[in-house]
């Protein structure tokens, strides 16, 4: 076979993240089938089957459908799913904000395109998730908000390059600061990023870090008046869980987020480290209250879904170490500049 036409796959066994990150969200959608549904069993079989066979016909197909489609393609596809999802919202079948939502994640997606292949992946990943469909019908405002959330670390990687104490600097703390205010579950996410981005700059993390934290407790302190109201739930999505947990994920975060070695990982760790979350949530719960499904709430894994979907893309891997890093993250780049 001519080496050109072959098949790359991006789930091998040394594709991590690309696996890991397309089981918890099958993972999500089985425990909303669970949830939803009665006499599960033979729809959880259904579902799983079709969700394989889906991302392994993306994969294998390829050079059928490379020649074809493209990104203006796609995008075009997208605008028409999205003309009849505002269509549906007419008709009172769906809320507004889960259409921004998606419109924005695939913006997203498009913005940063890979390859048809992992475009495709990634979308048939995010349509196959049903807790998505659960926010379409039961809207929290979750899902736009983990959207925004992933929209604001892609524009302060965009922008936030040379890290200098610009006006850029401080409307991008403030944009961080604001999006945390609307639920501080956020935190997991920017506690993620920051230490990515300032692991090489400290001193200015730590002043970026204080500026998110003021215009948190500012609107904090204007929502407690009723001034403002930018929360998107009241809902404390941790309460099943003890203190000494709560402040053990607080240190794996920190330590994923200074062992991160680019953006993909950014975005798979804060996803993992959300869905972590839900885990220990689910057990507590039912140590608490036992078996009780109709109890399940899903709203972490609404927020972590974006996040494990984004970091879906095809990387190098090297047969004894892992993934191979292609590029420096922006700060390493120019710390090493500088130094030559």
């Amino acid at each position: 076979m001519d080496n050109n036409k072959k098949v790359q796959t991006i789930f091998s066994r040394k594709h991590f993240i690309n696996v890991i990150s397309s089981l918890f969200v099958w993972f999500s959608g089985v425990l909303f089938i669970l949830k939803y549904f009665e006499e599960p069993v033979l729809k959880i079989i259904f579902y799983s089957v079709l969700f394989l066979l889906a991302i392994y016909t993306i994969e294998k197909t390829e050079r059928f459908y490379s020649s074809i489609l493209n990104q203006n393609i796609l995008f075009f596809i997208t605008l028409l799913i999205a003309a009849s999802a505002i269509i549906l919202y007419r008709l009172n079948y769906i809320n507004y904000p889960p259409i921004a939502g998606f419109l924005i994640l695939c913006l997203i997606i498009f913005y940063h395109f890979y390859s048809v292949k992992v475009t495709l992946i990634q979308l048939a990943v995010f349509t196959f998730s049903p807790v998505v469909y659960s926010e379409l019908n039961e809207f929290t405002g979750f899902f736009a908000l983990s959207v925004l959330t992933a929209l604001s670390i892609y524009i302060s990687d965009r922008f936030l390059q040379s890290i200098k104490l610009d006006w850029k600097f401080f409307l991008l703390a403030l944009l961080f600061g604001v999006t945390l205010s609307a639920h501080l579950v956020i935190g997991f996410i920017y506690i993620v990023y920051l230490l990515y981005i300032f692991r090489n700059e400290l001193a200015k993390g730590l002043v970026f870090a204080v500026i998110i934290i003021a215009v948190y407790s500012l609107i904090t302190f204007l929502e407690s008046y009723e001034y403002i109201g930018v929360q998107v739930s009241h809902a404390h999505l941790l309460s099943a869980v003890p203190v000494w947990i709560k402040f053990l994920l607080i240190l794996i975060t920190v330590y994923v987020g200074w062992m991160a070695a680019d953006l993909q990982e950014v975005l798979f760790s804060s996803g993992v480290m959300l869905f972590l979350a839900f885990t220990f949530q689910l057990v507590f719960a039912i140590n608490q209250i036992g078996w009780k499904v109709s109890e399940m709430n899903f709203s972490l894994l609404i927020i972590a879904i974006p996040f494990l979907v984004l970091s879906i893309k095809d990387y190098k891997v090297d047969r004894f170490l892992g993934k191979v890093l292609t590029e420096l993250n922006n700060q390493d780049l120019l710390k090493t500049s500088q130094k030559l």
